[in-house]
């Protein structure tokens, strides 16, 4: 193996190096880091930060960002904790309700850029104060408890050794990272990411396939909303809020660009795995909460520093092609 290819390797696979090599460091700090009890923990109090994230990648990769993403949760878990302790819903009636409440969020956000002709960000810095006003108008500002057990089943169980939502998790990531490697789909979302406007040259619907794109990240949204209110057995208003940060600093960790046009999900899963890790390490090595505040900001702003040289790199490399052409 050559210089070449082992550069190559690295780069391509940079967030995932960076993750041993955090790990690494933790398993030293702390002798409970490294224990199979402390990774399930990890993964199964990420489940739904990974599970959004995915739905988020794909707008992303789309040319695209959705800041309300925290918001949307809040709500939606919301919803979800009154189907059960307010209308006593059976838990298959929550979780599919749950699902399709994400996906109409969701494209009625899209719809609405799409109409007035905005950026989605743009909207989504409206709809994050609506979720969060109806949300407290919901509860009146009160924690909604006492959620049904077959409900709370969906996120404490168990199948032998492995949560629920783990397992979940790992069909999602695998079926997400088959859409957008070996389908036309994935083709299109790159394709629009990059260029929208050679995109819908070339033939492809963009509207239609923003929708899709965004049916998609809202179904994934809701499904991580479920999967939270059933965790934690006890909702609030502002449950989710916030969470929009730790997901887009993942996702722009684990590679998709702030312009969209590139990313894969194995990137997205070690980017909220690297925040989970530095979360759970810095915890253990007896940091106050603050200091991981602090370490997530200090990465949202490198990740996105290192991403904007990258792509002005990139610009000059196609400008001075263009000049010798």
């Amino acid at each position: 193996m050559n210089k070449k290819t082992i550069s190559k390797f690295f780069r391509d696979n940079m967030t995932w190096v960076l993750l041993i090599v955090i790990a690494i460091i933790f398993s030293f700090l702390s002798p409970n880091f490294f224990t199979f009890r402390n990774i399930i923990n990890i993964l199964n109090q990420n489940v739904y930060i990974i599970i959004s994230a995915l739905g988020i990648a794909f707008v992303m990769m789309a040319g695209e960002i959705d800041i309300a993403v925290g918001y949307h949760i809040s709500l939606l878990s919301v919803l979800c904790a009154m189907m059960g302790v307010n209308l006593h819903l059976p838990a298959p009636v929550i979780l599919v309700s749950g699902v399709l409440l994400g996906i109409i969020f969701e494209c009625i956000t899209m719809l609405i850029a799409h109409y007035f002709k905005l950026q989605l960000m743009m909207v989504t810095i409206g709809t994050m104060t609506i979720f969060q006003g109806i949300a407290f108008v919901l509860t009146q500002s009160k924690t909604i408890s006492n959620l049904p057990e077959d409900y709370k089943f969906i996120g404490q169980g168990y199948v032998g050794a492995i949560p629920i939502p783990i397992i979940v998790m790992v069909v999602l990531v695998i079926l997400a990272s088959f859409v957008l490697n070996k389908t036309y789909m994935g083709r299109y979302v790159f394709a629009i990411g990059g260029n929208s406007e050679a995109a819908r040259l070339a033939g492809i619907s963009v509207f239609k396939m923003k929708m899709l794109i965004a049916a998609i990240a809202g179904g994934m949204v809701g499904l991580a909303a479920t999967f939270m209110c059933s965790r934690l057995g006890a909702i609030q208003a502002n449950t989710g809020a916030g969470l929009e940060f730790t997901i887009i600093t993942a996702v722009l960790l684990g590679g998709v660009s702030v312009r969209g046009g590139e990313g894969k999900m194995s990137g997205v899963v070690a980017g909220v795995l690297i925040l989970a890790i530095l979360t759970n390490g810095m915890q253990l090595a007896g940091l106050d909460v603050y200091y991981q505040f602090i370490a997530k900001g200090v990465i949202m702003l490198a990740t996105i520093g290192v991403d904007v040289f990258q792509l002005n790199q990139k610009d000059k490399i196609k400008k001075s092609k263009a000049k010798a052409a």
